[in-house]
């Protein structure tokens, strides 16, 4: 049953991972294509994830996780599918749209439905095991995607096809049945709202360098109003899209805004490094895959002993070192200049410095989940994995933007000025993150975001 499950995470993983080394190959196939169009393929499938994960926990809870759960295992394999044999790139972001609608409502369906199956002592292990196959997608993805586009991007998404059915006959045969729940009302319109205010403002960055400035400033105010239309809605709606009262905790808003903050400069250095070494330097896919290993396995071997490192330093200390290394990580490339390509002395220690960083900041920042209350705990978990799409979403246009149409020094130069940014946001937030909330303190602010 933990296999099924933990299947379902590595694939909606696996697949952003793999992505982002096929940009040359998909830029080439789908030619003339700008690298805006093609930066739409990561953009589409992290907004949509973005926007639905809570409400398809929702409503899972309302028709059965099972139910849900294998309904959203077959539509990612389909989608894949088409994604596969897309003659078109309109055809492929659609395909994505729909992978991305599978993905949402496979992440929080899946862990639900294994751990109940487990006695409590072992739940821990049951979850480590279940989050480690998220790290190893994350490891083997950019290595994965850069053998298989040796042969052509399609088979990224055709690798997909036989694990999706293998998991659902195993879906069909092991995970307990289980009925609807108490049924929970689904925010449609905050759903749309906060798709919307995403979808307009990463418009507006991705497509600034081809469209007239006064195209983009209209859009791009237009994603501005509908985010602070999306704010007031959900403080109103008696069952929003995002839970207000999860604010109310002062490590959980804190963690959610380093979150936004982090994934943006790691969303850029990570596509900006792929474009350096491919586009500019003419490595292959594979060797770029490859230069990507070092500082992967550093993040996935380091990432499990990240819990007992916040336990002996505390959360702040974690997050600022981990903020400190990564923005060593950006400053690095600023000052590491060379005239001809140099992986050793440019990218190398880059890549180590932001794997040892990521180790630090990621898992710090997601145990916030732990500080909402346990009824939250499923949301609270959504919204952080929200805010994470969202900076990655917000990373890529915002690198599209910095690079312009065409790739020189000086444009990648502003994407480490971003990841130096970035990493500075991100440790002001570990200063202010609250070394501890009583449950008192906990209580009392609930209180006064209930009545309010």
């Amino acid at each position: 049953m933990l296999a099924v499950v933990s299947a379902a995470q590595f694939l909606s993983a696996v697949d952003l991972w793999a992505v982002n080394i096929a940009f040359p190959a998909l830029q080439r196939d789908f030619a003339p294509a700008a690298l805006s169009d093609v930066a739409w393929i990561l953009n589409v499938y992290t907004i949509i994830l973005a926007a639905l994960l809570i409400p398809a926990g929702r409503l899972a809870d309302n028709i059965g996780r099972r139910a849900l759960f294998l309904a959203g295992l077959a539509l990612f394999g389909v989608s894949s599918l088409g994604c596969a044999v897309a003659p078109t790139l309109s055809f492929l972001l659609v395909c994505r749209a729909l992978q991305a609608v599978g993905a949402a409502v496979l992440l929080p369906t899946s862990l639900s439905l294994a751990l109940p199956v487990f006695p409590a002592e072992e739940r821990g292990t049951a979850v480590g095991i279940w989050a480690s196959v998220g790290a190893f997608a994350a490891l083997i993805g950019p290595i994965l995607g850069g053998l298989l586009v040796e042969s052509s991007w399609r088979w990224i998404f055709i690798i997909n096809v036989p694990v999706v059915l293998l998991g659902l006959a195993m879906g069909m045969t092991v995970l307990p049945r289980d009925g609807a729940g108490a049924r929970q009302r689904i925010d449609a319109l905050g759903t749309l709202l906060v798709l919307a205010a995403m979808g307009l403002v990463c418009a507006a960055l991705t497509e600034a360098p081809a469209w007239p400035a006064s195209v983009t400033w209209v859009v791009l105010g237009a994603g501005l109003v509908l985010g602070v239309t999306s704010v007031v809605h959900v403080w109103r709606h008696p069952a929003p899209v995002v839970p207000p009262r999860l604010f109310a905790v002062g490590s959980f808003s804190i963690s959610t805004i380093g979150l936004v903050a982090y994934y943006i400069g790691f969303g850029a250095m990570l596509l900006g490094t792929s474009l350096l070494l491919t586009e500019y330097w003419s490595y292959s896919v594979l060797q770029a895959a490859l230069a990507f290993a070092p500082g992967l396995t550093i993040a996935g071997v380091c990432a499990p002993l990240s819990g007992r490192i916040v336990e002996r330093f505390g959360p702040r200390s974690t997050l600022v070192t981990g903020a400190v290394l990564f923005g060593l990580a950006g400053a690095w490339r600023l000052v590491a200049t060379s005239s001809t390509p140099a992986y050793w002395t440019m990218v190398l220690p880059t890549i180590l410095l932001w794997g040892a960083a990521n180790a630090l900041i990621q898992p710090t920042l997601f145990r916030a989940a732990d500080a909402v209350p346990r009824a939250d705990v499923t949301s609270g978990s959504a919204v952080l994995a929200m805010a994470r799409q969202l900076g990655s979403s917000l990373g890529v246009a915002l690198l599209v933007v910095m690079l312009g149409s065409t790739l020189s020094d000086a444009g990648f130069d502003r994407v480490w000025v971003l990841a130096v940014a970035s990493a500075l946001f991100s440790g002001v937030t570990g200063l202010v993150l609250p070394r501890s909330e009583s449950a008192t303190d906990t209580r009392l602010r609930l209180a006064a975001v209930t009545k309010g």
